[in-house]
């Protein structure tokens, strides 16, 4: 909002000279735009704009996995990038959210300006721009609770707002998307920046359950599941939804384009491993690796399939799909990260040949011992140039939304089960078998959760709005021994969480960071610093 008072205070200034006052002749102007069909069009391209948003090498929305207790960043803990008023990330989101709704704000105010585009194209345009508005304030809510909402252009005299209740908040974007919905076409072409009506139910869905309006949550996501098989599926194929092969599945509802040529990330240079030419500074941790269950459905520390000596074997196909583990091949060569394991092979060249193994000897090689595979594909030809999509909402979110939300109403019937053995048959895990207790139910729901939508930036929502992050983001983060592996396996409570505490040769695992979580002001996010400076009518957050 800051950015905001400072155009108006530019457009007064220019004001008081009458040449400057004239329109621009070789660009259009805020005072006629949009005024055709193609300008209207520019003005939602540019609507879309701020989302292409990059943390170092990573869009935003994989970023926010970096604050949960599954992924580490290398070069700083969580709290560091949200943990105080001046943190970098806390004034980013808060500053793109609010462009991406300024942007919409001004193209709803001003659509009656284009006079040759048709009336489906129109409205086309405006729902689309409610449903991007109404995202935006999604993430804004749920991050730093009650905040202003804006939902038309504002003068300088209207600039100084207050905080809106973040119930307000969430009953306007559902309002909103509910409106949106009804305007969208129902097509999902999940490769273009065309959102659809499946889109908007899907989202809604996600906000209902994150603020505990379960009827609304199960609603939303009865409109998409009843389109399943027609416009929405879920990918035969869980390993290729992040990789370039997949971006045209049905199972992604709504995803951010990039392209090689001028919007691009480089997301897969930083999780390559070493041998690859990669940082691996964007890391998955332990406490996600250790959260898979056995082949038979049951966790490490209950199964019997569960081997200390083989970790890997007999699990949860996901999490390889997922992870690069010690003894998998990644970009062509043998993936190993014991550090004793001073040579692997080189499986690009025919015969395959013995090299230096810089993941176990490179001073910054990961620091968990593991790599991500999603959104590290081999097949791009230029890691610094990634074009691969981030995909914001997938069919098998909306099914465990679905599934969720019938929980925590006392909903349980048979539809609960297929929802979440759909995901589970997909995944090639057993199903889970009826008549289990709503408080079951729950820990299958969030376990799932955990590992099928890991390394997608939904991990940190689902620790906040179950108030479990004091307890998980909050000591060590670790790595793998380097030298081996646990002797046990350490106990998984109800959430999938590990806990260490009991495994013998605990202290030979690598610590990576010591957290820190404040509860309860970590909560939420801090409101920045420069707009409570700017801004005399915004209050700060509880404990900043």
């Amino acid at each position: 909002m800051k950015k905001l008072f400072y155009l108006y205070m530019i457009i007064l200034v220019c004001s008081c000279t009458k040449e400057l006052n004239k329109l621009p002749l070789d660009a259009p102007s805020t005072e006629t735009f949009p005024a055709t069909a193609s300008e209207m069009q520019a003005a939602l391209v540019g609507c879309f704009s701020p989302l292409n948003l990059r943390f170092g090498e990573n869009p935003y929305a994989i970023w926010f996995e970096m604050y949960s207790d599954i992924a580490a960043n290398r070069d700083v803990t969580p709290n560091a990038s949200w943990g105080t008023p001046t943190a970098g990330d806390v004034n980013t989101i808060w500053n793109t959210m609010y462009t991406v709704i300024s942007r919409c704000n001004f193209l709803l105010d001003h659509m009656d300006r284009v006079a040759d585009a048709s009336e489906e194209a129109k409205q086309n345009v405006q729902a689309t721009a409610r449903f991007l508005r109404a995202y935006s304030y999604s993430i804004l809510s749920q991050l730093y609770g009650d905040v202003p909402l804006i939902i038309k252009s504002q003068t300088l005299q209207e600039a100084y707002v207050g905080r809106n209740p973040k119930k307000e908040v969430t009953d306007f974007v559902l309002s909103e998307l509910k409106a949106a919905a009804a305007l969208l076409p129902a097509a999902n072409q999940p490769n273009t920046m065309n959102v659809s009506s499946g889109a908007a139910w899907a989202l809604a869905s996600r906000v209902a359950l994150y603020n505990e309006q379960w009827e609304d949550a199960i609603e939303a996501a009865q409109k998409v599941m009843q389109q399943e098989g027609t416009e929405y599926v879920l990918n035969p194929d869980y390993a290729a939804l992040t990789m370039l092969s997949g971006e045209t599945s049905k199972e992604i509802i709504w995803a951010i384009q990039f392209n090689y040529n001028d919007i691009y990330h480089q997301t897969t240079l930083s999780y390559r491993s070493r041998m690859a030419g990669g940082y691996s500074n964007r890391i998955p941790v332990q406490a996600l690796v250790d959260a898979y269950d056995c082949t038979d459905g049951l966790s490490i520390d209950q199964s019997p399939l569960y081997d200390p000596a083989h970790p890997f074997k007999n699990r949860d196909p996901r999490l390889a799909m997922t992870i690069a583990l010690p003894g998998s091949v990644y970009y062509g060569y043998q993936f190993e990260t014991n550090k004793d394991s001073l040579m692997c092979w080189n499986y690009n060249v025919s015969p395959a040949v013995r090299v230096n193994n810089l993941d176990a000897t490179h001073t910054y090689a990961s620091f968990s011992g593991y790599c991500w595979r999603k959104y590290a594909d081999s097949s791009e030809k230029d890691p610094t140039r990634s074009e691969i999509n981030t995909i914001i909402i997938r069919y098998a979110e909306v099914l465990l939304n679905y599934a969720e939300a019938k929980i925590e109403a006392g909903q349980i019937d048979a539809s609960v089960y297929t929802a979440i053995n759909k995901i589970r048959e997909r995944a090639g895990m057993p199903d889970i078998a009826s008549g289990k207790t709503s408080a079951e139910l729950r820990s299958v729901v969030r376990k799932e959760r955990k590992v099928e939508l890991a390394g997608e930036g939904l991990r940190y929502f689902d620790i906040i709005r179950w108030k479990i992050a004091d307890k998980v983001l909050n000591g060590p983060c670790y790595g793998r021994n380097p030298r081996g592996f646990l002797s046990v396996a350490p106990a998984i409570d109800a959430n999938g969480t590990p806990d260490y505490s009991k495994v013998p040769d605990k202290d030979k695992m690598r610590v990576i960071q010591v957290r820190t979580f404040i509860n309860p002001a970590n909560y939420v996010w801090p409101i920045p610093d420069i707009e409570i400076q700017t801004n005399k009518n915004l209050t700060q957050n509880p404990g900043y």
